[in-house]
């Protein structure tokens, strides 16, 4: 994913060069690639996982739904109050809107992973590239990475 939450088109072009590889190597190897054939193919499957956990899952309309059924149920608390209304008829009143209030944009923002409050960042991704940029430097001095800064390929 990208930092604005989109699937990130770097990393399908470098996954869909590896697979395209693998599998020739596999063709013509006697079997010993089939290994990297098989972690190319677990290492699909768990990117497709992590895409899949950070699309929103809440349609609207139910968020919508969610954000009406506990106000119309405060709405009912506040209408059932007596008519000589105290500090211990609006304190709870209050309590129980604050609570709804949260809880709601608590769920919103625990269903969009990469934004709001509580984010996933791309801080680790960053220190993993930047970890092997330094391991490639070090093994291959004087060469320049296949890439560019974003990781679109410079060469075919």
């Amino acid at each position: 994913m990208s930092e604005t939450g989109e699937k990130a088109r770097e990393a399908s072009v470098w996954s869909g060069d590896f697979r395209r590889h693998f599998k020739e190597l596999s063709r013509k190897d006697d079997g010993t690639s089939a290994l990297l054939v098989e972690a190319d193919d677990e290492r699909s499957v768990a990117r497709q996982a992590r895409l899949a956990e950070a699309t929103p899952t809440i349609p609207r309309i139910v968020y919508w739904f969610m954000v009406a059924s506990p106000a119309a149920t405060i709405g009912g608390f506040a209408f059932g109050l007596p008519r000589r209304r105290g500090a211990s008829h609006f304190v709870p009143l209050f309590v129980l809107a604050g609570l709804f209030t949260g809880s709601l944009l608590l769920i919103e923002d625990i269903d969009k992973p990469f934004s709001g409050q509580i984010r996933i960042t791309n801080s680790d991704m960053a220190a993993t590239a930047a970890d092997i940029a330094e391991d490639f430097t070090e093994d291959h001095p004087g060469r320049s990475l296949p890439c560019d800064a974003t990781g679109l390929r410079l060469r075919t």
